[in-house]
This record gives structure tokens, C-alpha cells and sequence, in this order.
């Protein structure tokens, strides 16, 4: 009877250590980082600005043709698939899946050098981009017309032309320059109530002249400078952005949780950098 009772109790205990070892696997399968197709990806985002031929103009926001073609040739060997805000959209909100290496090419202010330059070179790889306009300077030069690519913005017809490579975003109406507001920050002791309205309404212009031309209505917005607030972050949100893009630079890490979309981090592309330099310290490469 003593025997049979050691069997039965080693039994027992074997039986709970198997138990233990199974949920213990379980709940380390809801921890372990997961891959492509499952619950968290890696996305590095690339910002560009200006793009000129003219050596004695490129610097910190404006490089040539022939890096931006390296650079975009560099991506494609080492496997990334250019991404927009709608696809980060789709894997966050609607489960939908995104490539095993993502990346996002984002375009800011809305040069017009943009559609000489980044435009064909894009569409000759088949990769898209996104580009976030300056609401004023879009309208001003659709209403000239005038078209150079050392000053002038993006027309609306020409973002149009460009959908099939350009996703359009939302980079202000007339909140980026420098002064005694920088970007679209609360200026110390400003009333709540006014910047409330201000940031909304200049918000609100850049929508609507970017819909009424017959494009989408912008997603995410691309704060001037990289400067943001909780109380900017506060009224987007009930404003119905989904995300936004600061200048932090890091790679983000994207999971099913809307609220990661929110300041996501991004790497300036300057000249006077070889492409195989930026792309190691941009992709998080070790």
C-alpha cells in the first residue's frame, strides 16, 4: 500500500510538472516577438525633401537624383517593399498583412522637383511613396501656375498625375516656419482655446483643399519641424487622423494597437552620405 501510494503521488506530480511545461510554452508563445504575419513589424521610414541636380544647393534636406536612384536601388537588393500609411492602416485596423521588410519613403513639403526627380524614379521600380504637402504653398503655386525646381511647390493637377506613386498627406496650411510659433506648437501662454482653433482651422484648409481637388482625404499628418505636443496629438485624434510623422529617429516598431502609429519616427536623408552609410543607420541594419 506504501509503494502504490508513491506510484500514484510520483504520477501525480509528473502530471503537473507536464501541465506546467505546456502552459508555460502557451504563455511564451504570446510573448516571443513575432514575424511577418503575426503581431508586431519592424517599419523604418525615410525622409526626403528637396531633390536638385545642383551640387552647390544640395545639404541637409536636399540631395541629388543619382543618390535618391541609389538609394532606392539599395532598398529593392536587400529586399524592402515601399509601404504608404494606408498599408500600415490596412495591417493595423483590418488585420491585413504587410511584406516581410517594409519600408516607407516619405516626401515632405511638396517640392515641385518632387514630380522631376523622385516621380519617375519611383514608378520605373514600382514603389510608392508618400508626400505631405504645405497646404498655402500648394495652393499659391496652383493658382501662378509658375513651375521651377529650385522654388516652387507641387500644383494640385500634378498631384493628381502622381497618385498612382504618391500617397497625399497633411503637413500644415501655414504652420511651417520658424517664429514665435515653432511649427504647430502652443506658444507660451497662449490662450488653450486659441491655439485649440488655430491648429484646427489650419488643419482643417489643408483637408479641404486636398479633397476638393479630388484626392483622398489625408490620414496622417506630418508635423512641421517634428515639433508635436500631447495637446496636438489630443486634437488629431478627434480630428480623425490616424497618424502622424514626427523627426525622432528610430525604427518603429508597427503592432496591431492603433495608438502605435502616433509619432512615428523617421531618418532625414542628407547629402554627403553614401547610401550604404545612411541605409545601415535608417534600416536599424547591425
Amino acid at each position: 500500500m506504501r509503494l502504490g501510494f508513491r506510484h500514484t503521488a510520483f504520477q501525480a506530480v509528473c502530471t503537473v510538472l507536464v501541465l506546467c511545461f505546456a502552459l508555460g510554452l502557451l504563455a511564451r508563445a504570446d510573448t516571443v516577438q513575432p514575424v511577418f504575419g503575426e503581431d508586431s513589424v519592424r517599419v523604418p521610414i525615410l525622409m526626403y525633401h528637396s531633390i536638385l541636380k545642383d551640387s552647390a544647393r544640395q545639404g541637409k534636406y536636399v540631395i541629388s537624383p543619382a543618390v535618391l536612384a541609389a538609394d532606392l536601388d539599395a532598398l529593392q537588393a536587400k529586399g524592402y517593399t515601399a509601404i504608404t500609411v494606408s498599408d500600415l492602416l490596412a495591417y493595423v485596423q483590418d488585420g491585413a498583412d504587410l511584406p516581410e521588410k517594409p519600408v516607407m519613403i516619405t516626401f515632405d513639403d511638396g517640392y515641385y522637383n518632387n514630380y522631376i526627380y523622385a516621380y519617375p524614379l519611383l514608378k520605373q521600380r514600382g514603389m510608392k511613396a508618400v508626400v505631405s504637402i504645405i497646404g498655402s504653398q500648394t495652393a499659391l503655386f496652383t493658382d501662378n501656375g509658375e513651375e521651377n525646381a529650385y522654388w516652387s511647390h507641387l500644383r494640385l493637377d500634378r498631384l493628381r498625375e502622381m497618385q498612382d506613386v504618391f500617397e497625399v498627406q497633411n503637413h500644415s496650411w501655414n504652420l511651417h516656419e520658424y517664429g514665435e510659433r515653432r511649427g504647430c506648437l502652443r506658444r507660451r501662454g497662449e490662450d488653450e482655446t486659441r491655439y485649440e482653433t488655430l491648429l484646427r482651422e489650419d488643419t482643417e484648409q489643408t483637408q479641404t483643399l486636398i479633397t476638393d481637388a479630388g484626392l483622398p482625404a489625408p490620414t496622417c499628418y506630418t508635423y512641421p519641424f517634428g515639433a508635436c505636443s500631447k495637446e496636438s496629438e489630443t486634437l488629431l485624434k478627434s480630428m480623425g487622423f490616424r497618424c502622424t510623422l514626427g523627426c525622432e529617429e528610430r525604427v518603429n516598431t508597427v503592432t496591431r494597437n492603433p495608438d502605435c502609429l502616433f509619432e512615428l519616427g523617421r531618418f532625414n536623408r542628407p547629402a554627403g552620405q553614401s547610401t550604404e552609410s545612411f541605409l545601415h543607420r535608417a534600416l536599424g541594419e547591425d
